[in-house]
């Protein structure tokens, strides 16, 4: 089976690649610089020989992904644009003057919506089974898609034109909010505390008395982040058709003021498969685990 990871020199495209050898696939990486030497070397250790298995491909979603994809693709991953430090950041502009976006509100939409559109309909064009998106999670969406509306937009509509080209059975949306690489993350370990457990149980409490509801943007600052390993196991074992996701409706908060004006709503819907957050990751991981006992080898 053959399947392409865009963006797969990126901190969570190598984990997804490796999963992906280690599960028998051909792996095709394609990214801007095409080539292994941008991993970290963190990466190139974790088990010697896994990067001679991928082909490093060099190319650009934003401009012309069908160049990058070969005809016997089966599936493709878009880590495009994967879940990283700017997810919990508040622009200021977000919510000031009517959720006025900034120029880099609109660099940040263009840079998640438009390769991954793109993407998305050139890999159905060139005969792709499956597709496969890494998002956001919806609780970190209700806290920041309002301060921060480019991003959150860009992930959304990227998202949606995916299901669009490939259907609610071949297209599935991950959500996670942090990804770290170790357990030994100091995220990893604090998210684990008896102290930041009391937190969260905390702020779950005065959600449930507030009457607009819960602090999704503190709930997001808090909430633990997944291992990449798990998230590139979750991923492989849904590419490669070896576990199903459900479909179901995922709902978060709108990221622009228009949505709210304009729809007179406080929370957008939309039916499809994902997985969202890090308790679900884990679970597919563990299923995918199972299901692929004997074929992987990472």
């Amino acid at each position: 089976m053959h399947v392409a990871v865009f963006g797969g020199s990126g901190f969570v495209g190598t984990f997804v690649c490796r999963a992906l050898v280690g599960c028998g696939c051909v792996v095709s990486s394609v990214s801007r610089s095409g080539d292994e030497a941008s991993l970290g070397s963190s990466m190139r250790r974790l088990d010697g020989e896994w990067t001679s298995q991928v082909q490093w491909l060099k190319g650009d979603a934003a401009t012309d992904p069908a160049a990058a994809l070969a005809d016997d693709v089966d599936a493709v991953v878009s880590c495009i644009g994967s879940p990283g430090a700017q997810l919990l950041y508040a622009d200021a502009n977000g919510w000031a003057s009517g959720w006025t976006w900034s120029q880099r509100s609109e660099c940040q939409y263009a840079d998640n919506f438009l390769p991954n559109a793109r993407l998305a309909a050139a890999a159905k064009a060139a005969g792709a089974q499956r597709f496969v998106y890494v998002g956001v999670s919806s609780e970190a969406e209700w806290g920041f898609g309002g301060p921060n509306p480019g991003l959150y937009t860009g992930k959304r509509s990227a998202a949606l034109a995916a299901l669009e080209e490939f259907g609610s059975q071949q297209f599935t949306y991950f959500g996670p909010a942090r990804v770290v690489g170790s357990k030994e993350n100091w995220r990893a370990r604090a998210a684990n505390s008896r102290f930041i457990n009391g937190l969260r149980a905390l702020v779950d409490v005065i959600g449930d008395w507030r009457s607009f509801g819960p602090d999704y943007t503190t709930k997001a600052r808090l909430a633990p982040p997944v291992l990449a390993t798990d998230l590139a196991l979750a991923i492989a074992g849904v590419a490669t058709g070896r576990v199903e996701v459900e479909e179901s409706v995922r709902r978060a908060g709108v990221t622009t003021f228009s949505q709210v004006r304009e729809r007179d709503q406080y929370e957008i819907a939309d039916t499809m498969r994902h997985v969202d957050g890090t308790e679900a990751i884990v679970a597919l991981a563990r299923e995918a685990q199972a299901a692929m006992e004997g074929a992987y080898s990472a």
